[in-house]
């Protein structure tokens, strides 16, 4: 079977661009593992179809320059260490087969150029999605999303946006990189909990929200992180702090609207004091973790990373965990989202006679995540779902 990606070269969750590259900008690549996975699987071959607009670097050197999108492919691939020979390059709609499977990003709106809809299974990737895509997706029909959580179920926001999409919404677990690991024993760490995790704004959601913030429950901690801090200890840091955007002009010459780039994404938004510490021994610093939800129906990331780390993770019973295979009170301390009962819930495990409680919450959700959140196990499960539909 043949697994098609779309311009796959400027594809940040699937390996390191030419923009991430160009500009030196730290990069979470959230799905290499499945690539690599795809890779290795004798009866799969990879594809990745070059449209015309797959030129990657287009906004930053313009149009014009569209023809060097398959050399950017080739440069690409071999700057992320790709073999070239187990990724088939498709230049044209009419290469694509009627068996292949087409796994798109609604993140990228350059790959959604169709001249008509291909006549095959189409899987859209909701990581990070936004609201403009939907007319376009709408059109487009894909047969099955997938994304960190079931948006269907939890996003309110997904819902009036999307709510055209009535077909099957698959879950696809985060995964931890092989970094986090439990390295301090439980005994020797602080007792109390860490909260970690970017707090972003999105305009676009105020207007289902009432607030542009995407991690309300992050702001609640930083913003009370003082008396909160014989309960939790606060790392949450606010995108906006270091925030010296230069304004790109419409009547900018093109060495100017350049230097505004280049400057824009190597000076704004880098966080420096959040990735001044190692995430892995703040982590395995504490014995429970709080990594706040996105409002937009998502966990954070952090979640999988604090609990492969052997923290005792601390999340709100909304129903995300659960549908994890989580159980909460086993494998995590739910709280109901306010920060009364975030400081009850811990002041309770701190208390001694409920640390053997707390450690074996810690050790179970630890054993949960590194057997089913790894990426050979959900790489696995993503590629078998998807056969799945192939073979009705």
């Amino acid at each position: 079977m043949r697994i098609v990606f779309v311009n796959l070269h400027g594809n940040e969750f699937l390996l390191k661009t030419s923009n991430k590259m160009l500009f030196k900008q730290s990069v979470a690549i959230k799905h290499k593992y499945f690539l690599d996975y795809l890779l290795e699987q004798p009866d799969v071959e990879v594809c990745s179809y070059i449209n015309k607009k797959g030129f990657s670097l287009a906004y930053t050197l313009g149009k014009p320059f569209a023809f060097l999108r398959f050399l950017e492919h080739k440069i690409v691939l071999k700057k992320n260490g790709i073999d070239l020979s187990k990724i088939k390059v498709l230049k044209r709609e009419s290469e694509i087969r009627n068996n292949d499977i087409i796994i798109l990003y609604q993140y990228y709106a350059n790959q959604f150029a169709w001249a008509n809809r291909p006549n095959v299974f189409i899987a859209v990737s909701m990581i990070h999605f936004g609201t403009a895509m939907s007319s376009v997706m709408e059109k487009l029909q894909p047969n099955v999303l997938f994304n960190e959580s079931n948006l269907k179920k939890y996003s309110k926001i997904f819902n009036y946006f999307y709510g055209w999409f009535d077909k099957d919404f698959l879950v696809q677990p985060f995964v931890y990189a092989p970094r986090f690991k439990s390295i301090k024993p439980f005994q020797e760490r602080e007792n109390r909990a860490v909260s970690v995790g970017t707090i972003t704004y999105m305009d676009n959601i105020t207007c289902i929200y009432g607030d542009p913030c995407a991690q309300p429950a992050r702001k609640q901690i930083k913003k009370h992180a003082k008396e909160l801090e014989d309960y939790i200890a606060c790392f949450n840091n606010d995108y906006k702090e270091d925030n010296t955007e230069k304004k790109v002009l419409p009547n900018d010459s093109f060495l100017i609207r350049l230097y505004k780039q280049w400057y824009n994404k190597t000076h704004v938004g880098q966080q420096k004091s959040y990735y001044s510490f190692n995430m892995v021994d703040k982590f395995n610093d504490f014995k429970m973790c709080v990594v706040g939800e996105e409002i937009m129906g998502i966990p954070g990331v952090g979640f999988v990373e604090g609990m492969a780390c052997g923290c005792a993770y601390i999340g709100q019973t909304l129903g995300y965990y659960e549908d994890l295979g989580m159980q909460e009170g086993v494998h995590y301390i739910g709280y109901d989202g306010s920060l009364d009962d975030l400081k009850r819930k811990i002041h309770y495990y701190q208390q001694t006679e409920h640390q053997d409680e707390l450690e074996l919450i810690a050790r179970t959700g630890y054993e949960y995540v590194r057997t089913h959140f790894n990426s050979q196990n959900v790489a696995e499960c993503l590629l078998n779902k998807l056969k799945s539909y192939i073979a009705k």
